[in-house]
């Protein structure tokens, strides 16, 4: 066996988070064990991650791995969320790249353009906190305004 003059982290976390993910080691159902959830307050879908979401995360994995050493049935649920004014910001950012001003188009097609937005770069976030090797139950991901997220808060 021949060992790498260099380390190469990519190949190496990659081989192992996805190794990881493949055994399920993050994923969790109720069961008899005292159980341990952390819901991601959620970053808003403006593209990445900043310093702040990075130590926080970091806190909340750190929490997570520590109730699973601990044996408790420790569940971290993921999810992004569609309602800020820095989401709004780089929705018009991209519509005046295209010439259009916010003011111009109705909300329902403002919204049509919110969603373009998340469709190209919701998961990024995800994809990033991935890379840090966050220990999330990715099979949970949630977006604020998934139909069922959607209709618990929704009035009538």
């Amino acid at each position: 066996m021949t060992i790498s003059k260099t380390y190469d982290p990519q190949s190496v976390e990659d081989k192992w988070y996805q190794y990881w993910l493949d055994q399920r080691f993050f994923h969790s159902e109720p069961d008899e064990r005292e159980p341990y959830t952390i819901v991601i307050p959620p970053p808003n879908v403006t593209g990445v991650l900043h310093m702040g979401h990075m130590l926080n995360n970091t806190i909340q994995d750190v929490l997570t791995r520590k109730a699973r050493m601990e044996g408790k049935n420790a569940c971290w649920v993921p999810g992004t969320d569609h309602a800020s004014i820095a989401t709004e910001a780089k929705v018009v950012a991209m519509l005046r790249e295209r010439g259009i001003h916010k003011k111009d188009i109705s909300r329902d097609e403002f919204l049509q353009y919110a969603w373009e937005w998340r469709e190209k770069y919701g998961g990024i976030i995800l994809e990033q906190l991935k890379k840090l090797g966050c220990s999330c139950d990715w099979e949970r991901t949630h977006f604020t305004m998934d139909e069922d997220y959607y209709q618990a808060v929704h009035r009538r």
